[in-house]
């Protein structure tokens, strides 16, 4: 009888163990990033090694803040929203130049492993699935977009004269 191997999460050239240290020594000095979606939302993970922890940031682009003259009942909605989400959260939606951000950090004790960083994730993703499931009421996730469409939903569009 063959004995499996112990299982990894591999993100392009880094292996993680699932539950335990061995062979993650060289990951303690090395940052990395990697892309996953989440509800159709692409976002950027970036671990970055500490002294005695790693830092996980996610990042992601939800689309444009739609502009008053699009639809000022859609645009009002979704600072509520946000407004809301960061009361309740911190910080995690931004409205930067028009755009609206997902952001979240999250330490893990090291050693990093594939429970550490998921767990991470998790962490992060969790509290604010329902407002992201609120913002979709208002704003086609990127990866359904069409090429060329914006983010509004066609239904909140103001109807053109």
């Amino acid at each position: 009888m063959t004995q499996a191997g112990p299982f990894h999460l591999i993100l392009g050239e880094c292996r993680l163990p699932f539950d335990d240290s061995r062979g993650v020594g060289h990951l303690r000095d090395k940052d990395f990033r990697f892309r996953f979606s989440y509800r159709q939302l692409p976002l950027t993970v970036t671990v970055r090694a500490e002294a005695d922890r790693s830092r996980l940031h996610l990042a992601g682009d939800l689309g444009a803040l739609p502009f008053s003259a699009e639809s000022a009942v859609a645009r009002a909605e979704l600072q509520m929203v946000i407004e809301s989400a960061n009361n309740h959260l911190g910080g995690v939606f931004q409205v930067t130049e028009g755009r609206i951000s997902l952001v979240g950090t999250h330490y893990i004790p090291n050693p990093l492993t594939a429970v550490g960083l998921v767990s991470g994730l998790a962490q992060i993703l969790i509290p604010v699935r329902p407002y992201l499931e609120t913002i979709e009421v208002f704003l086609v996730p990127p990866d359904a977009r069409h090429p060329g469409e914006g983010a509004l939903r066609s239904e909140w569009r103001r109807p053109r004269p």
